[in-house]
């Protein structure tokens, strides 16, 4: 068995958006952009979001999920995974996991902001996303590789 890669896991913890991947009911793909954690001590990815989003819905019926995180900026970097999300109970507002979010993506001060907004609203639940398919490059440090867990 092979070990998670770990070449990318500064890349990966730094703020950055991800696009999630569902498969819609008619099998179609779904996606969309999240503001993520990374946790390279489990090599998971975290995110939450209302209960009622499209994105639970197709991960309740099939927990199959791909994410993507690259930067816009040449000389590329991207990885790509690929595994089951497992999604927490609902959770009210979720507030904890919100501010981890919040903090790391934004920046601290922007909780008493983001509090106070209609996003903060809702019922919410977490998603944890530990891959299985890992694909990455990164064209400043010459590396890319893929990996099946």
């Amino acid at each position: 068995m092979n070990n998670r890669p770990t070449e990318m896991d500064q890349f990966l913890t730094e703020p950055r958006i991800a696009r999630i991947s569902s498969i819609n009911l008619d099998g179609t793909p779904h996606i969309v952009p999240v503001v993520y954690l990374f946790f390279p001590d489990k090599g998971s990815f975290y995110f939450n979001t209302k209960t009622y989003t499209l994105t639970i819905k197709n991960l309740r019926r099939n927990p199959k999920v791909s994410v993507c995180v690259d930067d816009g900026t040449h000389p590329f970097r991207a990885v790509t995974v690929s595994g089951i999300a497992h999604i927490s109970e609902e959770m009210k507002s979720d507030h904890e996991g919100q501010k981890m979010l919040v903090d790391h993506f934004y920046g601290p001060e922007m909780w008493e902001e983001w509090i106070r907004s209609p996003k903060v609203k809702g019922i919410r639940v977490r998603v944890t996303i530990k891959p299985k398919k890992w694909k990455w490059w990164d064209q400043r440090r010459k590396l890319s590789g893929s990996v099946t867990l």
